[in-house]
């Protein structure tokens, strides 16, 4: 009885799965059809770009797994350079006078915040203004606000600029209590990965590199932010450091917003800079509508060449990856560029804390035989290229990091949960053994482990390190000593990260391209972008297509996404733990401030 009513349910959850499905999809067909309508906007003279800066923002357009919360089927998801090469656009298009910049709520780093700040400047250098109109100001939402002509904070706005600061949760008397234990393994003394769950506080090694990293994106953001808004360095940093525009009327007589108003006072400023009358309607495209009209007119068709940008995005995991994680797919997108002959050069662009060491191994394996082909591999490395994300970049001809990029991470780590104080003494399950040899029953997870195991995992850990230590010495020509100095889990700033020979230089992900073509030696070229992404819709008739453990799985995950937020990110790294096996070479702690 208890299998037939398993199973009736089972079949009902299946039923109303899809029915859910097949409702979603038809509205969204609909919707598409009436957005693409709409979509077909007029862009006349004296239009004004409205620019809110979105919560979803991966590296490459719709590369990012299926969340309805935030994707529109019109346009998806629009990436990070693709918005930046459309702001642009916009500024040589003598129809776009202007971009509004409306304040949203977003977690994004320093690192992708500046490429969109950098093509706001490019945008103003055009003579061209930006208006920004906001009720909420943190760091974030002041960096990329602080490029505007003019910052509009509503009368009753909340304002957060009181300095970088970073919080780690830590595990250890949670873990404790309940009678879970890990099984940690470790090379290089600041490879903090697990210190969540060996201790209740920061290591003296995790504190001191914290601080440096912290200190140091305080300083590029306080110089970048001062010189915008033309207020001493120093003034600038006593204001956050004593949180002194705690306020709108605190932040305006220290001159960190132009007014205090309300929307309507942006637009009338804006009509005001387009020399409209003051009842006339401000013709306003958005941002996403004005991308789908230009997107292909910066490609040049006319040469067969190619630089291939793969989009290194996401975790390195053991399975196939789906959008926004790297995976085993990877490996045949590798060998493609390595073989078509069109594809003269690679640009390696690297946004990842890391993961498996194993394919992490396995990448670097095919970027070592794409040079041998005579193809030039160049890196471009985002928010981070951290521990096996910096290991997939170090055989590179060349590699180029934002400022803000956090890198290094030099190490590796294993984290096995072991349940036998769980089991046995708060809930009391026994296990028992009998095996053919001393070793048939070593390394379970329900049982205590020794010295037979921690030996056998620590040597495992030692080797991979100090493969780590080698392939960047030969990667980066340094020697070995030398990078034992510099690695030992420590993260670095992309400017850092230069000085200690790790990195050649910062730049953007168009200086690693025309870099790739230089090397090349082809002065006509157009780029082929990797992974190759599908639109929103067709995500979704790919998903229907899959079983219905599939189906129910991504539901559950989008709706985790949807109600956890920002939080969503501590579930995804329980996940972490619980899914990846073997050695890691991975960022594990959150470092975003």
């Amino acid at each position: 009885m208890k299998n037939f009513i398993s199973s009736i349910f089972s079949s009902c959850l299946g039923t109303i799965l899809a029915l859910f499905l097949i409702i979603f999809i038809l509205g969204a067909i609909g919707s598409g059809m009436v957005l693409k309508n709409k979509s077909e906007v007029h862009i006349s003279d004296n239009s004004v770009l409205k620019l809110e800066i979105p919560a979803l923002l991966p590296e490459q357009t719709n590369n990012s797994d299926l969340d309805f919360s935030k994707f529109s089927f019109d346009n998806g998801v629009i990436g990070l350079h693709d918005l930046a090469k459309t702001i642009k656009h916009a500024a040589t298009d003598s129809k776009i006078k202007g971009i509004y910049l409306k304040g949203s709520s977003f977690n994004h780093g320093y690192a992708t915040l500046k490429v969109i700040r950098d093509a706001l400047q490019e945008f103003k250098s055009n003579g061209k203004f930006v208006i920004c109109y906001t009720n909420f100001l943190d760091h974030k939402n002041y960096y990329i606000a602080s490029a505007s002509d003019k910052i509009y904070l509503h009368p009753l706005g909340y304002i957060d600029l009181k300095g970088f600061g970073i919080a780690i949760p830590y595990f250890k008397e949670f873990l404790d209590k309940i009678g879970l234990d890990f099984n940690v393994y470790y090379a290089g003394e600041f490879k903090s990965a697990t210190e969540p769950f060996r201790f209740n506080k920061m290591s003296p090694q995790n504190r001191l590199q914290l601080k440096e990293y912290i200190d140091s994106q305080y300083h590029l953001y306080i110089d970048e932010v001062s010189e915008s808004r033309h207020i001493p360095y120093e003034t600038l940093k006593a204001d956050f450091d004593q949180f002194a525009s705690h306020s709108p009327e605190r932040a305006l007589s220290n001159k960190l917003v132009d007014s205090i108003g309300y929307e309507d006072d942006a637009f009338a400023s804006i009509q005001h800079s387009l020399s409209l009358p003051e009842n006339d309607k401000i013709n306003f495209v958005r941002m996403e509508d004005y991308y789908e009209k230009v997107k292909e007119l910066n490609e040049n068709y006319s040469s067969s060449n190619r630089i291939a940008v793969l989009f290194a995005e996401g975790d390195i995991t053991e399975g196939s990856g789906k959008e926004g994680e790297i995976g085993r797919k990877y490996l045949k997108i590798l060998r493609d560029i390595k073989t078509t002959k069109s594809i003269k050069g690679l640009v390696l662009r690297i946004n990842s804390p890391g993961g498996s060491a194993l394919l992490s191994d396995e990448i670097l394996k095919e970027v070592d035989l794409i040079k041998a082909q005579g193809k030039p591999v160049v890196v471009s490395m985002g928010e981070y290229a951290a521990s096996g994300g910096y290991y997939i970049a170090c055989h590179a001809d060349s590699i180029f990091a934002s400022p803000y990029t956090l890198t290094g991470s030099i190490g590796v780590f294993a984290l096995i949960p072991n349940f036998n104080k769980l089991t046995g003494d708060k809930i009391g399950i026994d296990v028992d053994t009998v095996g053919t040899g001393p070793m048939a029953n070593k390394f379970n997870v329900m049982l205590p482990w020794g010295k037979d195991e921690s030996d056998i995992f620590q040597e495992n850990i030692e080797h991979t390190y100090d493969r780590f230590i080698s392939v960047i010495s030969t990667g980066r020509n340094l020697d070995k000593e030398k990078v034992k100095e510099i690695a030992k889990g420590r993260i670095w700033t992309g400017q850092k990260a230069i000085e200690i020979g790790l990195v050649n230089k910062t730049g953007t992900l168009q200086d690693a391209i025309s870099c790739a073509a230089r090397m090349a030696s082809v002065d006509k070229y157009r780029t082929s972008e990797f992974p190759s992404q599908k639109d929103p819709l067709q995500k979704l008739f790919d998903m229907m297509q899959g079983n219905k453990e599939d189906q129910s799985s991504r539901i559950q995950e989008m709706y985790l996404k949807s109600e956890l937020g920002s939080y969503y990110n501590w579930y995804k790294q329980v996940q972490f733990y619980r899914n990846n096996q073997g050695l890691q070479m991975r960022l594990i702690m959150d470092c975003r401030i």
